[in-house]
Protein backbone atom coordinates (compact mmCIF):
# COMPACT_ATOMS: atom_id res chain seq x y z
CA UNK A 1 0.00 0.00 0.00
CA UNK A 2 1.42 3.38 -1.02
CA UNK A 3 1.68 6.33 1.34
CA UNK A 4 -1.25 8.77 1.06
CA UNK A 5 -0.99 12.33 -0.17
CA UNK A 6 -0.85 14.49 2.97
CA UNK A 7 -0.16 17.93 1.54
CA UNK A 8 -2.04 20.16 -0.88
CA UNK A 9 -0.65 23.15 -2.75
CA UNK A 10 -3.41 25.66 -3.40
CA UNK A 11 -3.12 27.49 -6.72
CA UNK A 12 -5.77 30.11 -7.46
CA UNK A 13 -6.81 30.59 -11.11
CA UNK A 14 -5.86 34.09 -12.21
CA UNK A 15 -3.29 34.60 -9.44
CA UNK A 16 -0.24 36.18 -11.08
CA UNK A 17 2.03 34.80 -8.34
CA UNK A 18 2.09 31.36 -9.93
CA UNK A 19 4.59 31.92 -12.72
CA UNK A 20 6.37 28.92 -14.27
CA UNK A 21 9.54 29.29 -12.22
CA UNK A 22 7.57 29.79 -9.01
CA UNK A 23 5.46 26.68 -9.64
CA UNK A 24 8.60 24.64 -10.30
CA UNK A 25 10.43 25.83 -7.18
CA UNK A 26 7.35 25.46 -5.01
CA UNK A 27 6.71 21.94 -6.24
CA UNK A 28 10.32 20.97 -5.60
CA UNK A 29 10.30 22.36 -2.06
CA UNK A 30 7.05 20.64 -1.12
CA UNK A 31 8.09 17.29 -2.59
CA UNK A 32 11.41 17.47 -0.74
CA UNK A 33 9.54 18.03 2.53
CA UNK A 34 6.42 15.89 2.13
CA UNK A 35 7.47 13.30 -0.46
CA UNK A 36 4.33 13.82 -2.53
CA UNK A 37 1.64 16.44 -2.92
CA UNK A 38 -1.73 17.16 -4.46
CA UNK A 39 -2.43 20.35 -6.41
CA UNK A 40 -5.71 22.17 -5.83
CA UNK A 41 -6.86 24.35 -8.72
CA UNK A 42 -10.38 25.50 -7.83
CA UNK A 43 -11.46 26.41 -11.34
CA UNK A 44 -15.16 25.56 -10.98
CA UNK A 45 -15.56 27.67 -7.80
CA UNK A 46 -13.73 30.51 -9.59
CA UNK A 47 -16.72 30.87 -11.91
CA UNK A 48 -18.60 32.61 -9.08
CA UNK A 49 -15.78 35.13 -8.69
CA UNK A 50 -15.98 36.12 -12.35
CA UNK A 51 -19.77 36.28 -12.26
CA UNK A 52 -19.41 38.65 -9.29
CA UNK A 53 -17.03 40.73 -11.43
CA UNK A 54 -19.76 41.11 -14.05
CA UNK A 55 -19.10 38.31 -16.54
CA UNK A 56 -22.09 36.27 -17.80
CA UNK A 57 -21.93 32.71 -16.47
CA UNK A 58 -20.97 31.11 -19.80
CA UNK A 59 -18.13 33.61 -20.33
CA UNK A 60 -17.03 33.33 -16.69
CA UNK A 61 -16.34 29.66 -17.36
CA UNK A 62 -15.30 29.64 -21.02
CA UNK A 63 -13.17 32.79 -21.11
CA UNK A 64 -11.85 33.00 -17.55
CA UNK A 65 -12.01 30.07 -15.11
CA UNK A 66 -11.46 27.28 -17.65
CA UNK A 67 -8.44 28.73 -19.52
CA UNK A 68 -6.83 29.99 -16.30
CA UNK A 69 -7.30 26.60 -14.67
CA UNK A 70 -5.82 24.88 -17.72
CA UNK A 71 -2.94 27.33 -17.71
CA UNK A 72 -2.07 26.37 -14.13
CA UNK A 73 -2.34 22.65 -14.93
CA UNK A 74 0.02 23.10 -17.84
CA UNK A 75 2.53 24.88 -15.61
CA UNK A 76 2.38 22.06 -13.05
CA UNK A 77 2.79 19.42 -15.77
CA UNK A 78 5.80 21.25 -17.23
CA UNK A 79 7.36 21.48 -13.77
CA UNK A 80 6.69 17.77 -13.20
CA UNK A 81 8.39 16.95 -16.48
CA UNK A 82 11.41 19.15 -15.75
CA UNK A 83 11.80 17.64 -12.27
CA UNK A 84 11.01 14.08 -13.40
CA UNK A 85 8.10 13.76 -10.95
CA UNK A 86 5.50 11.09 -11.59
CA UNK A 87 1.75 11.12 -10.98
CA UNK A 88 2.50 8.97 -7.93
CA UNK A 89 4.27 12.01 -6.48
CA UNK A 90 2.07 14.83 -7.77
CA UNK A 91 -1.72 14.57 -8.11
CA UNK A 92 -3.52 17.37 -9.93
CA UNK A 93 -7.06 17.38 -8.52
CA UNK A 94 -9.81 17.42 -11.14
CA UNK A 95 -12.46 19.57 -9.47
CA UNK A 96 -15.06 19.13 -12.22
CA UNK A 97 -14.98 15.33 -12.30
CA UNK A 98 -13.67 14.33 -8.86
CA UNK A 99 -15.03 16.95 -6.47
CA UNK A 100 -18.06 18.89 -7.72
CA UNK A 101 -20.47 15.94 -7.87
CA UNK A 102 -19.03 13.97 -4.94
CA UNK A 103 -21.71 13.39 -2.28
CA UNK A 104 -19.26 13.67 0.63
CA UNK A 105 -17.94 16.98 -0.67
CA UNK A 106 -21.51 18.23 -1.06
CA UNK A 107 -22.22 17.36 2.58
CA UNK A 108 -19.10 19.24 3.68
CA UNK A 109 -20.13 22.25 1.60
CA UNK A 110 -23.59 22.32 3.18
CA UNK A 111 -22.06 22.32 6.67
CA UNK A 112 -19.66 25.14 5.82
CA UNK A 113 -22.49 27.08 4.17
CA UNK A 114 -24.61 26.61 7.29
CA UNK A 115 -21.77 27.98 9.43
CA UNK A 116 -21.57 30.96 7.09
CA UNK A 117 -25.32 31.56 7.36
CA UNK A 118 -25.53 31.19 11.15
CA UNK A 119 -22.18 32.40 12.51
CA UNK A 120 -21.84 36.16 12.09
CA UNK A 121 -18.11 36.18 12.86
CA UNK A 122 -17.37 33.57 10.19
CA UNK A 123 -19.66 35.33 7.73
CA UNK A 124 -17.91 38.65 8.29
CA UNK A 125 -14.50 37.04 7.83
CA UNK A 126 -15.57 35.31 4.60
CA UNK A 127 -17.11 38.52 3.27
CA UNK A 128 -14.06 40.63 4.17
CA UNK A 129 -11.69 38.14 2.54
CA UNK A 130 -13.88 38.04 -0.57
CA UNK A 131 -14.11 41.83 -0.68
CA UNK A 132 -10.31 42.06 -0.80
CA UNK A 133 -10.22 39.75 -3.83
CA UNK A 134 -12.88 41.72 -5.69
CA UNK A 135 -11.34 45.09 -4.89
CA UNK A 136 -7.89 43.85 -5.93
CA UNK A 137 -9.27 43.17 -9.42
CA UNK A 138 -9.75 46.96 -9.81
CA UNK A 139 -12.86 46.20 -11.89
CA UNK A 140 -15.80 48.56 -11.36
CA UNK A 141 -18.54 46.71 -9.46
CA UNK A 142 -21.87 48.57 -9.21
CA UNK A 143 -23.16 46.64 -6.18
CA UNK A 144 -20.18 45.40 -4.19
CA UNK A 145 -22.22 43.86 -1.36
CA UNK A 146 -24.26 41.72 -3.75
CA UNK A 147 -21.10 40.75 -5.62
CA UNK A 148 -19.46 39.63 -2.37
CA UNK A 149 -22.35 37.25 -1.64
CA UNK A 150 -21.91 35.66 -5.08
CA UNK A 151 -18.12 35.45 -4.96
CA UNK A 152 -18.11 34.07 -1.39
CA UNK A 153 -18.87 30.68 -2.96
CA UNK A 154 -15.20 30.40 -3.97
CA UNK A 155 -13.89 30.61 -0.42
CA UNK A 156 -16.68 28.43 0.99
CA UNK A 157 -15.94 25.82 -1.67
CA UNK A 158 -12.22 25.85 -0.91
CA UNK A 159 -12.76 25.43 2.84
CA UNK A 160 -15.31 22.69 2.16
CA UNK A 161 -12.81 20.87 -0.02
CA UNK A 162 -10.26 20.91 2.77
CA UNK A 163 -12.85 19.34 5.09
CA UNK A 164 -13.28 16.70 2.38
CA UNK A 165 -9.55 16.33 1.68
CA UNK A 166 -8.52 13.75 4.34
CA UNK A 167 -11.17 11.30 3.16
CA UNK A 168 -10.59 12.12 -0.50
CA UNK A 169 -6.83 11.58 -0.18
CA UNK A 170 -7.19 8.74 2.36
CA UNK A 171 -4.94 10.54 4.82
CA UNK A 172 -5.19 11.10 8.58
CA UNK A 173 -4.04 14.70 8.23
CA UNK A 174 -3.73 17.00 5.22
CA UNK A 175 -1.67 20.19 5.31
CA UNK A 176 -2.61 23.08 3.04
CA UNK A 177 0.46 24.76 1.55
CA UNK A 178 0.33 28.42 0.53
CA UNK A 179 2.87 31.17 -0.10
CA UNK A 180 1.47 33.56 2.51
CA UNK A 181 -0.85 33.55 5.51
CA UNK A 182 -4.47 32.53 4.99
CA UNK A 183 -5.99 33.99 8.20
CA UNK A 184 -9.56 32.76 7.78
CA UNK A 185 -8.49 29.16 7.15
CA UNK A 186 -5.91 29.24 9.93
CA UNK A 187 -8.59 30.43 12.35
CA UNK A 188 -11.12 27.94 10.99
CA UNK A 189 -8.96 24.85 11.53
CA UNK A 190 -8.14 25.86 15.12
CA UNK A 191 -11.85 26.18 15.91
CA UNK A 192 -11.67 29.94 16.20
CA UNK A 193 -15.16 30.40 14.77
CA UNK A 194 -17.10 27.53 16.32
CA UNK A 195 -14.84 25.99 19.00
CA UNK A 196 -14.40 22.85 16.88
CA UNK A 197 -10.68 22.33 16.16
CA UNK A 198 -9.98 20.37 12.95
CA UNK A 199 -7.08 18.13 13.93
CA UNK A 200 -7.05 16.44 10.53
CA UNK A 201 -6.23 19.74 8.81
CA UNK A 202 -3.00 21.75 8.86
CA UNK A 203 -1.52 24.83 7.26
CA UNK A 204 2.04 25.76 6.32
CA UNK A 205 3.64 28.65 4.46
CA UNK A 206 6.22 27.64 1.88
CA UNK A 207 7.65 30.26 -0.47
CA UNK A 208 10.10 30.09 -3.36
CA UNK A 209 12.47 32.65 -1.85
Amino acid sequence: MTDPFNSIIGMSPGNSYFKDEVVKKLLQKVIEKFGKTAILIADIPAISTYIALGYPENRAWRDKALPQGNNLRNKVERAMSDLAYSTNQVKIIDWKNEVESNSVYKEKYQKVLELYQTNSTFQLSVDDTTREVLEYSEKEIPDLNSAIKIAANYLLSEISFMEFAPEYLKSDKVTYIYHRNWPIYEKYITGGFDNVPRHSLGFEIITTE
